[in-house]
């Protein structure tokens, strides 16, 4: 049941990135969107990854 956790966590990491990016003026555009990309790709790579099988 983590997946959809994820994802949904996912989701307000752009939605955050895009609210910041039009209230904000004079702003760094592409750090703003590098930074939520760093932060897409950690997230989804310890959120997806497969569980560990138990033998």
């Amino acid at each position: 049941m983590k997946y959809p956790w994820v994802a949904i966590s996912l989701i307000i990491i752009w939605f955050a990135s895009t609210y910041i990016i039009l209230k904000k003026s004079g702003l760094n555009v592409p750090y703003v969107l590098m930074t939520a990309i760093i932060g897409t790709i950690i997230v989804a790579i310890i959120g997806f990854r497969p569980p560990k099988i138990q033998k």
